[in-house]
């Protein structure tokens, strides 16, 4: 009987723990569960940071379209030009005299000219203070001058700035400068008033060489003539405007009439001289220009005469006839390439007199083809 006591007070002690680790289990199911915290927030970009005291100062001239340089100089105002000091300006175009004359006075450590007028190309043109050495870049560009062609400019703009202060012995002097200015065609002394406005297109050559198909109305009994042609003019660029003189020659082909009485074959050969003004709509990396053409010329059509179906006809012998000829036109370019372009154009043409071919009869004539006297047509092509 000593006993049931020793063993009562065990089953007691085991009662008792047994509720304690169930709400102990059910106080830890929770926090099992529950979500963990949520990461800190990540730290906001930092800004590149400004030039430190006493960093160079470099003067940067801008030179090309708007959209272009604005773009141009977000891209030198990060971190890569950190430990220069920018100072900003824009030109109507890169001046050869300016990068040769001295800034000793002005506190200009370094001055660099970017040059982005020809959407496929950036030259860069880098000098000291005293105008002694030079450094003088070329980058090709893709033609619209995406971000990899403003990291690309850039790039060589750090590089070269830091040569030119840091490594006298990669500099060019005065007169080998000049030569290879020279041979990029940059002229030293530019005619005055002949600058383009900023945002103009590249200049084009003054001599254009061209290919063109043509079609045009011919008559209600031929209907359409076509053929291939050449064009050469000799042009000339103010700024946004384009001022050009060209001879053109086509050769169209073969058109047959026929009826039961004859038959006739009909080669044109078509001359005209010509005068076009261009305005450049879209400057930049795809300068649309748009303008119009008038002229005038001759065109030489021959006829060889056919015998028809009928009995008493007898063809004439073949005879070619000249008629003066006056045209107009609208006129669209668009650059393909590195000085090629393709060329489209709506035009109509006008004969002061009427063409037209007559079958000689007992009581007279008689008029079995007449051209029309306003022709409209349009032509496609390409040109360097």
């Amino acid at each position: 009987m000593r006993r049931a006591p020793l063993w009562l007070g065990l089953a007691a002690a085991v009662a008792l723990s047994a509720p304690r680790a169930r709400a102990d289990g059910a106080r830890a199911a929770p926090a099992a569960a529950s979500p963990a915290p949520p990461a800190p927030p990540a730290p906001p970009a930092q800004p590149a940071p400004p030039a430190p005291p006493g960093a160079p100062v470099v003067e940067v001239v801008l030179t090309g379209a708007e959209g272009a340089l604005g773009a141009i100089r977000t891209a030198l105002e990060s971190q890569a030009l950190s430990a220069f000091t920018l100072r900003f300006r824009t030109t109507q175009r890169f001046d050869p005299a300016a990068l040769f004359a001295t800034r000793a006075v002005s506190g200009v450590a370094l001055s660099c000219w970017i040059d982005l007028g020809d959407p496929r190309r950036a030259a860069l043109y880098f000098t000291d203070p005293v105008a002694d050495r030079f450094l003088v870049r070329s980058i090709e560009l893709s033609g619209r001058f995406d971000e990899l062609d403003r990291e690309s400019v850039a790039q060589v703009v750090e590089l070269s700035l830091r040569s030119l202060r840091e490594d006298a012995r990669s500099s060019l002097d005065r007169a080998q400068a000049r030569a290879l200015i020279l041979r990029q065609e940059a002229p030293l002394e530019p005619p005055a008033g002949d600058a383009p406005p900023a945002g103009a297109a590249a200049p084009r050559r003054a001599l254009e060489l061209g290919a063109f198909y043509g079609v045009a109305a011919h008559s209600a009994e031929v209907g359409l003539t076509h053929g291939p042609g050449v064009r050469v003019g000799l042009g000339r660029s103010w700024g946004q405007h384009r001022l050009a003189l060209d001879a053109r020659f086509q050769y169209q082909f073969e058109r047959r009439y026929e009826e039961p009485r004859i038959g006739l074959d009909l080669r044109t050969i078509a001359l005209r001289a010509d005068a076009s003004w261009l305005c450049t709509l879209a400057p930049g990396a795809t300068p649309l220009e748009l303008g119009a053409r008038l002229g005038a010329g001759v065109d030489r059509v021959d006829a060889t005469p056919r015998p028809g179906g009928a009995p008493g006809f007898v063809p004439a012998a073949a005879s070619a006839s000249s008629a003066f000829v006056l045209a107009a036109g609208l006129v669209a370019r668009l650059p393909l390439g590195r000085d090629l372009w393709m060329f489209a154009e709506l035009f109509a043409e006008l004969d002061p007199a009427r063409v037209r071919y007559d079958l000689s009869l007992e009581e007279g004539t008689e008029t079995v083809l007449a051209r029309y006297r306003f022709r409209p047509g349009v032509l496609l092509g390409i040109e360097l």
